[in-house]
This record gives structure tokens, sequence and C-alpha cells, in this order.
């Protein structure tokens, strides 16, 4: 008899992006870690979930969700909203998506320029090969994880991780920043291309757990926001409820799920924190329930 599946996980990256496994591969991973549902959320791509798709189908116990997570402008910290159960042959969604890939051709150059700064001799055919490393004979969207692990491979960082500490990750010697889009438009862009609006990791937002957090959400409520990231593995058991306490009285539906990039974020197992499927609300849970 085969066990009844009660969990989901509803933000996982691939190679689409900066995960370090294949879209088949990130599959089957949650198929065996037993969820119900999950879906691949790739950073400003939607590449990926073709082969998800193609993956999820001959996994009768597994249902797909496709999404994507989109990275909007603000300060002080990091907002990213994800979108879950979209189209990804929406012309909307196309077309908020677009700039973004022009957008890291431009960024990437200008990283590798510091790296050259500081003497470290990584050149963009480094770069390609580290992305062809991890998934050989994929079109990839390149970007710093395929930078990080080029620094690795050079000698000049002893993990992905650790080059990101000390290079790349906002505050390092190398960071550059990407463009990012206005949040209302982030939002808008999911919506017409028939995907929930959910805010990721809202504790990125760095604005406590207080009155100042749901002021800003309403905002961005106002703007068509449809979901709450309560569950994440950056979330403390106590945010957890205040997210969840939030989502409760602004009437936005609840999601979560691991942030799972493979070995690109160590320490972060898909499925994990565990999601429970009775959790999911509203549109969501119809998508769990019947996606494919």
């Amino acid at each position: 008899m085969t066990p009844e599946r009660r969990f989901v996980d509803l933000h996982t990256h691939s190679t689409a992006s900066d995960g370090t496994l294949s879209p088949a591969e990130v599959v089957a991973l949650a198929d065996a870690a037993g969820l119900a549902a999950f879906a691949l959320t790739d950073h400003d791509t939607t590449s990926g979930l073709a082969e998800a798709r193609a993956a999820a189908a001959s996994r009768p116990g597994l249902r797909f969700v496709p999404g994507v997570e989109v990275s909007a402008r603000y300060s002080p910290g990091a907002m990213h909203i994800l979108g879950l159960g979209i189209d990804e042959n929406s012309p909307a969604l196309r077309n908020l998506l677009a700039g973004f890939i022009d957008a890291r051709d431009e960024r990437n150059p200008r990283i590798l320029a510091k790296l050259h700064d500081l003497g470290m001799d990584v050149g963009m055919e480094d770069v390609l090969a580290a992305a062809e490393s991890f998934d050989p004979g994929r079109r990839h969207v390149i970007g710093r994880m395929h930078i990080a692990e080029a620094m690795r491979v050079k000698g000049y960082a002893q993990s992905i991780q650790d080059a990101f500490t000390r290079y790349l990750s906002n505050g390092g010697i190398a960071f550059v920043d990407k463009e990012r889009i206005d949040p209302r438009k982030v939002i808008e862009g999911i919506v017409a291309g028939g995907g929930v609006a959910v805010l990721a990791h809202p504790v990125q937002l760095k604005l406590g757990d207080g009155q100042e957090l749901e002021d800003y959400v309403r905002r961005l409520v106002a703007c068509g926001l449809g979901g709450i990231e309560v569950y994440h593995c950056d979330h403390c058991d106590q945010q957890t409820r205040r997210y969840l306490d939030l989502a409760r009285a602004l009437g936005l539906l609840v999601t979560g799920g691991s942030d799972f990039h493979g070995a690109a974020k160590p320490g972060v197992e898909i499925g994990r924190p565990k999601v429970p499927l009775a959790a999911i609300t509203g549109p969501l849970a119809e998508m769990v329930v019947g996606s494919r």
C-alpha cells in the first residue's frame, strides 16, 4: 500500500537558474521525499518547467506546480515574489521575464572585472565550463552560482558557499546588484500569466515582525499579491507563526517551501521544512491536488 503523501515543497531551484541539479533530478528528489506536490521556481526564468513537467508526469503520486521566482526592486532588504500555477507561455509573463537575461549578461562581466582587479583570473569561458559541468547540454541562464563554481575550480574559493560569503553575496567585495523590477509590475505580470503572486521568505524584507511589516504587505496586497510564504528554511518558529497570523489577517493564501538549490545552498534539503498539504489554502490547494 502506498503511504499517504501529506507534505509539499513549493519553492525549489534547478540548473535552469542557480541550482546544481537538473529539473528532472529535482523531480526525482521530490518524489523520493514522498511529497504530495512540488513547484519548480527558478529565478527569473521558466526554461526548466517543460523538463520538470515531463519528469513529474511519470510519477503518479507527485503533483507538479509550474512556478518562477522574480526579483523585485526593494530596500533595505531583498524582495522575491513567487509566481505559482503560472502559464509559462503567457505573453505577459514572457514580457516580464524578457529583460532579466539581458540584465544578467550585463552584470556577469562586471563581476568578473571586479574579480580580475582582485587578482583572480576567472574568465567567461571558465564560467561557461562551470555551468556545463552541472548540466551538460543545457542552455544555461548564467549567474553568480556559475561564477562561484568557476572560482572554486580555479582555487580562489573553498566552495560555492565560500565564494558567495566572501565575494559574491550582497556586501561581498565583488558583488554587483542585478536589475530589479517594481513590485507592482512583478505582481501584475504573474497574475496576468495565470499565477498566484506570493511574497517569498518575508524575513528577508528586514522589516521585523510588527506593524511595519504588516503595513508594507498590505500595500502589496493592494497591488494584487495573493499569498505569503509562511514556511521557509530561514524562518524560525516564531516567525512562521507571525506570518501565518498575517496571512489570516490579510486574507492571503498560505504556502511554503525549502528554497532548495542543491550544493549551491548546503544544508537545505528538499521537503524541509515540512509544509503540510493541509496548510496550503485556496487556489493553491486546488493546484497541489489537481496539477500535473
